[in-house]
């Protein structure tokens, strides 16, 4: 096998986005989000159509090992992270006022429920002071919803990555015993 260093091998940038955009439907689109409630089967799926898209590019004789399908996995989900923190955000209308609104009404719901079973009031108060903080500066939300989808996308699709990574990696053959040299 020829030694290749890591400056000849395929540009990510492909597989990358394509694995990071899979992770991004997957976990916007209704119904088909439920796929992420199995230990995020979606995010480690789409990885691993990111690392297949790779090994793709590869020319046959250069070694694919299931550190490159890490990397891919891993950058996926950099990428699916921000562009899902990214779209709820839009979706979801955070910073607007309705959405303030339906936010104070749910949190109402839910202290008045808390107060009725005996919690402690000024600890009730004390959350529902910091939420409504929270959701009073949109890019705080913004910003927390982002580093939790960058942790959960990274490790699963690095996660996903190891499991693509071990799908296609290029198997050495050891090479047939020869014969004894007879003297």
């Amino acid at each position: 096998m020829n030694d290749f260093s890591a400056a000849q091998k395929p540009s990510k940038l492909m597989p990358v986005l394509i694995g990071g955009s899979a992770m991004t439907v997957i976990s916007i689109v209704p119904v088909l989000n439920w796929i992420n409630c199995a230990c995020c089967a979606g995010v480690m799926g789409a990885a691993v159509l990111g690392v297949w898209f790779y090994k793709k590019s590869f020319p046959p004789d250069m070694p694919f090992t299931i550190g490159d399908g890490a990397a891919i996995g891993a950058l996926s989900g950099v990428i699916g992270g921000i562009f899902t923190s990214i779209l709820q955000f839009l979706i979801l209308g955070f910073g607007s006022s309705d959405f303030t609104f339906q936010l104070e009404d749910q949190l109402d719901e839910a202290f008045s429920e808390a107060q009725m079973q005996a919690t402690d009031p000024a600890a009730v108060e004390a959350a529902r002071e910091l939420i409504m903080q929270l959701a009073a500066n949109p890019m705080v939300l913004f910003l927390i919803g982002l580093l939790f989808a960058l942790v959960i996308y990274v490790g699963f699709g690095a996660l996903g990555g190891v499991i693509g990574g071990n799908i296609f990696k290029t198997r050495i053959v050891p090479p047939p015993p020869q014969p004894p040299v007879a003297n």
